[in-house]
């Protein structure tokens, strides 16, 4: 018996359906053609003769995703759609995908591993991968007369990086110009803050060429940053806490099958010009040479002014000098430096800071190494350093620097059970006043009181006169050589 063909009947295109067909476009592989000859543009080689790290600048602009009357002349009308994403894949895992599992040294996680390590993962680096949106849109409160660096506000420079890839962002054409079309993300996600020197919208194709639409797919990229920045100390009290939270970008490490180089950027002076620092990318990599072990990798690296220095490394006791001195802020992920010789922790990434003029460290921080700038000094008594030491709550810089100079009329006094082991009293009314030290200072007891500094010897006894300290910061006064 022949069977009877039954016609097929044309559906309607009703929300059902284009709920399928919109299933079946996710469900296609997405062209992946991205101008590396555009980030290859913006990117300089830097003079480094080094075959263990190479190097290479980042350009230093921050361009906007949407620029009303730009050089292209498009005239680009945002619109914020809320809904779901139509083009979502679950991202596969980075040994299958071809993402590198380790990157400067660190284990890549995915964002979700990353958000869940967050309460627990201090301030060292983490390398995460995910897709980098070109052009994300987020919800922001208006900008307030004083903003923290990493507060939640439209002045501030994010990037967004999903766990899937999202494509977010369509472009048409209206007359008179274009739209930009932004759908919201889809969990996970995050937000990641840009500072100086690790400007990821930089290095991505959009920038380059704006108009066209190729330019905004997302891209599979690996980033290394930190959660819980010192900065978030100057955040406003309501928002301290999603400060602390705040992941800090480093370094884009890997981007589309390319490992990138270390982050650099070079700041200004107070008048907006353009530091001439001395030494080059090359000059402070082999500088720091010898204090770094085969494994340690440097992940980003900024020149700045003294002054400037705790918009890096947030606040605390300034580090003693002058304010026009040129220094040299550099990540390192890996091992903790054999110099400084502070009483490092068992991180796996921290920070040095190089005097630009002289090539000196002058100070370090990361790697478990707590220094009372902190806030955060552990209680003595506890000779647990080799030798008998003993631990004293010290600053993030060694001595050396020019100090501004605070009258005193005290002597040094010491007990191996006080919490901090060594204060200073002062003469008149046997007041006791606290001290902080340089970096890598210790104390010993044979059987009074010894101070000894980074290279051990002895600058201070029990019963010594003080009569002048470098400063006065976190509620203590802070003490160098001469001591007058």
């Amino acid at each position: 018996m022949k069977e009877r063909q039954i016609e097929p009947v044309e559906r309607s295109w009703d929300d059902a359906r284009l709920g399928e067909a919109y299933r079946a476009l996710a469900a296609r592989s997405a062209p992946h053609d991205l101008p590396n000859a555009a980030m290859a543009a913006v990117r300089l080689e830097a003079q480094s003769g080094r075959n263990r790290r190479r190097f290479s600048w980042p350009a230093l602009s921050k361009p906007r995703a949407v620029v009303a009357g730009s050089a292209l002349g498009l005239g680009l009308v945002v619109i914020l759609v809320a809904g779901v994403v139509l083009r979502s894949a679950p991202a596969a895992g980075p040994a299958a995908s071809g993402v590198p599992t380790t990157v400067d040294g660190l284990p890549v996680m995915t964002v979700s591993q990353a958000l869940a390590a967050e309460p627990n993962a201090g301030d060292g680096l983490v390398a995460i991968e995910g897709w980098v949106d070109p052009m994300p849109l987020h919800s922001c409160p208006a900008p307030q007369s004083s903003t923290g660096a990493l507060e939640d506000a439209c002045t501030s420079d994010e990037i967004l990086l999903t766990e899937t890839r999202q494509e977010l962002v369509v472009i048409a054409s209206l007359d008179g110009g274009n739209s930009i079309t932004a759908s919201r993300p889809t969990a996970p996600y995050l937000y990641a803050h840009q500072m100086a020197g690790a400007d990821v919208n930089s290095l991505l194709p959009h920038t380059a060429d704006p108009s066209k639409a190729a330019n905004y797919r997302p891209l599979r990229a690996v980033i290394v940053g930190h959660f819980h920045d010192a900065r978030a100390a100057d955040c406003s009290t309501d928002q301290r806490s999603a400060c602390d939270a705040a992941l800090v970008v480093d370094q884009l490490a890997w981007l589309d099958g390319k490992t990138l180089e270390p982050a650099i950027w070079i700041g200004s002076d107070s008048a907006g010009a353009a530091l001439k620092p001395r030494l080059i990318a090359g000059s402070v990599v082999g500088t720091l040479e010898p204090s770094l072990g085969p494994s340690d990798t440097i992940v980003s690296m900024a020149a700045v002014q003294l002054q400037d220095i705790t918009t890096i490394t947030g606040p605390g006791l300034q580090a003693s000098g002058n304010g026009a001195d040129v220094l040299w802020y550099v990540r390192v992920a890996g091992p903790a430096p054999s110099f400084p010789p502070m009483a490092w922790g068992a991180g796996d990434s921290g920070w040095l800071v190089l005097d630009d003029a002289t090539g000196r460290i002058r100070g370090a921080g990361g790697w478990g190494f707590v220094s009372d700038d902190s806030g955060s000094f552990p209680p003595s008594p506890r000779p647990s350093l080799s030798g008998g030491l003993y631990a004293l709550p010290t600053s993030n810089y060694l001595a050396g620097g020019t100090c501004g100079g605070v009258g005193l009329d005290a002597v040094l006094r010491g007990s191996p059970t006080d919490p901090r082991i060594a204060w200073l009293e002062q003469s008149f009314d046997k007041a006791r006043a606290e001290v902080t030290w340089p970096a890598g200072y210790r104390a010993r007891f044979d059987p009074k009181l010894e101070i000894l500094d980074e290279n051990g010897n002895v600058v201070l006894r029990d019963g010594d006169a003080v009569t002048g300290a470098c400063g006065n910061g976190n509620k203590s006064f802070y003490l160098e050589p001469p001591f007058k």
